[in-house]
């Protein structure tokens, strides 16, 4: 959820004021560099020729970012009072319907769906050809893509 607060050092600091003493905080963020799964969108816009420079998408401002490692976001807890704080990365393959996988972006969901909604329908048939094409090694036999992933799980303790 951090990846998703304009300042996630406030929002670390409200979790350890709600969380009642000797409880823990759990949180995650996906990390830079960034997996398979969250880089693919680039990687299809770029097949299809989109220029993604004129999409402002929504950013934490410099001030209140960090860096999306497991150092960066331990230094978030530790920064916000946290103790005992540990962070580890976690990788899945996140397996999905690959319609259910275009049908976030396609209707102007995450900062790949704000690229999106700024294309003309041209650009969106040669951005699903992309897409076809470029999960296709990521098929299985059931049809099913099975893309690999991974997030970074910090937790510590409140005191």
């Amino acid at each position: 959820m951090i990846n998703h607060v304009g300042d996630p050092l406030a929002a670390i600091t409200e979790l350890r004021r709600v969380v009642r003493s000797a409880g823990r905080v759990a949180v995650t963020v996906w990390p830079h560099p960034p997996p398979e799964a969250q880089s693919l969108w680039g990687e299809v816009f770029d097949a299809a020729g989109v220029d993604r420079r004129a999409v402002a998408a929504p950013t934490v401002h410099a001030d209140r970012d960090f860096p999306r490692t497991p150092d960066g976001l331990t230094g978030l807890l530790d920064q916000a009072g946290l103790t005992d704080v540990r962070c580890a990365p976690i990788t899945w393959a996140h397996r999905t319907d690959p319609d259910a996988w275009w049908s976030g972006p396609a209707n102007g969901i995450s900062k790949p769906g704000l690229v999106m909604e700024t294309q003309p329908a041209a650009m969106i048939t040669r951005i699903r050809a992309a897409y076809d094409e470029l999960t296709a090694r990521y098929r299985g036999p059931d049809g099913l893509l099975a893309l690999p992933t991974a997030a970074l799980l910090a937790s510590a303790s409140v005191r």
